[in-house]
């Protein structure tokens, strides 16, 4: 029994990240922040890294009106939408909402969009590095300094905490759901798993 809810749970998050693709004509148009170079924890460098985002609502003239939204990992900015917009908990007649898209989900600068790092020679990055893009985002391409809080979901939850602990000061509130403060070890079980099978297919030619 066991066994089918766990496979049920998996279907239901592979099939909401499903949903979590589409964008359509009546939604915020993909913006882009082209930030240059972005140094990581490790010391490895991400060469001309663009992180998208979208955003709704209208950025007050104090600039102090701004919730930052991050997404959960295989999600894009459309994860919350359904709390996103006039009334809602993202009240958009309020808040300036922007949305990111994470580095690695293929609208932010990845392995499977990179020209000077495809593939497997793009680095290795953590959640603190996409905390990093993040505020370099709303710092120096937005010309935010403080936002009233950063939301996220899962991964996304995960970003939240980290932005928490690595920029304490920057934001009001974190509202992290259904976060971890850690990788555990079923999550890494899985991943590894996933990692296998794709390592595993003639096809896999090292990456390429």
């Amino acid at each position: 029994m066991a066994r089918f809810i766990a496979l049920g749970l998996i279907a239901i998050v592979v099939l909401s990240a499903g949903l979590a693709l589409a964008h359509g004509p009546n939604q915020p148009p993909h913006q882009v922040g082209k930030l240059g170079d972005l140094k990581l924890e490790s010391g490895d460098v991400i060469k001309d890294f663009a992180i998208s985002y979208v955003t709704h609502g209208k950025l007050n003239a104090k600039k102090s009106n701004a919730i930052l939204m991050v997404t959960a990992i295989s999600g894009n900015h459309h994860r919350l939408d359904f709390l996103i917009g006039p009334g809602k908990a993202l009240d958009t007649n309020k808040y300036f909402v922007v949305a990111t898209d994470a580095i690695g989900n293929g609208l932010t600068t990845s392995p499977s969009t990179s020209t000077a790092q495809p593939r497997m020679s793009f680095p290795k990055f953590l959640i603190r590095d996409m905390v990093q893009s993040q505020h370099r985002l709303l710092t120096e391409h937005l010309g935010i300094g403080h936002v009233v809080a950063v939301v996220g979901p899962s991964m996304g939850g995960m970003q939240a905490l980290q932005w928490g602990v690595s920029h304490p000061d920057f934001m009001d509130s974190v509202v992290a759901v259904v976060p971890k403060d850690k990788t555990p070890a079923w999550s890494v079980t899985v991943m590894e798993a996933s990692r296998k099978a794709i390592m595993l297919d003639p096809a896999w030619n090292g990456g390429n």
